[in-house]
């Protein structure tokens, strides 16, 4: 076929999608963005809301989980992969770029970057994210290997996870949550805070009015760039006059999902199917 580019002997078209996943909603978040930062690239998503949260787990099943996601994605004849979720990609980065012969990208080294970016050489940087990715110690290693020797301020928060997947209607209980959980940070004030959970971003505004000053980064937004980069460098980037679909799996209740779905990308008729793995 005209346009098919060849990757570890595998062809990819162009205009063929580019696949996310996430434990459950958060990962919608990057697909925000990949809508705002690549509007030609279609997307087929898929969401494991039967098996959310992945934090707690541990990290061999989220890996065994994430191959899973990854193969069906294969199936779907997707060309690249995006890991939206931080756990997710501790666990599971460099297995699914060893197996899948399209590009992968995670979300956590251009979360870092970003963050290192935006700290620059005297600030302090903050990491909120599930106890997996905070427990891993990965954004340690990622900031360290950039230059970074200071020390990171770390909270796991996992009930923001549960708040947003409950479609955010909690609003007393988001409150709440987040003056605990921010509470190390005024204990321990930073200037930059790692969204280190793609649910995350979508609690934006409670965290700004809790830490009012400090920058948030938002690792979604560098992690498309990367997957925008890759696309370029092997040829696999959708034309401009192509036209940008969006389909739905997730492992639970499909009709839940898609009120998730709406809540994050606005109203939409986008198709939302079950998926059992």
């Amino acid at each position: 076929m005209v346009g098919d580019t060849r990757i570890n002997g595998t062809s990819f078209g162009c205009s063929a999608p580019l696949g996310v996943f996430d434990s459950g909603a958060g990962g919608l978040t990057v697909v925000k963005q990949i809508r705002e930062i690549l509007p030609n690239e279609s997307v087929i998503y898929f969401g494991d809301t039967a098996r959310v949260p992945y934090g707690p787990r541990p990290q061999a099943q989220v890996q065994e989980f994430s191959l899973q996601i990854a193969r069906f994605l294969h199936e779907q004849g997707v060309k690249g992969i995006v890991i939206a979720c931080n756990t997710a990609t501790a666990a599971s980065l460099e297995m699914l770029q060893s197996s899948f012969p399209g590009p992968v990208v995670g979300v956590i080294r251009p979360g870092a970057q970003g963050a290192f970016t935006a700290a620059g050489p005297n600030g302090r940087i903050g990491l909120i994210g599930t106890q997996g990715t905070v427990e891993s110690g990965v954004y340690d290693k990622e900031l360290a290997a950039l230059g970074w020797e200071r020390q990171l301020v770390k909270q796991a928060c996992p009930d923001f996870v549960t708040l947003v997947e409950a479609g955010m209607v909690d609003d007393e209980g988001i409150q709440e949550a987040t003056k605990r959980y921010m509470k190390i940070f005024h204990e321990s004030p930073v200037d930059v805070l790692i969204l280190g959970c793609t649910h995350f971003p979508l609690l934006s505004s409670y965290i700004e009015k809790e830490l009012p000053g400090v920058v948030l980064v938002d690792p979604a937004v560098e992690t498309v760039l990367v997957m925008k980069k890759m696309l370029e460098e092997n040829g696999l980037k959708a034309a401009s006059d192509s036209e940008a679909t969006y389909k739905f799996f997730c492992s639970g209740d499909p009709s839940s999902f898609a009120k998730s779905v709406r809540m994050v990308l606005g109203p939409n008729d986008y198709v939302v199917e079950q998926a059992v793995l």
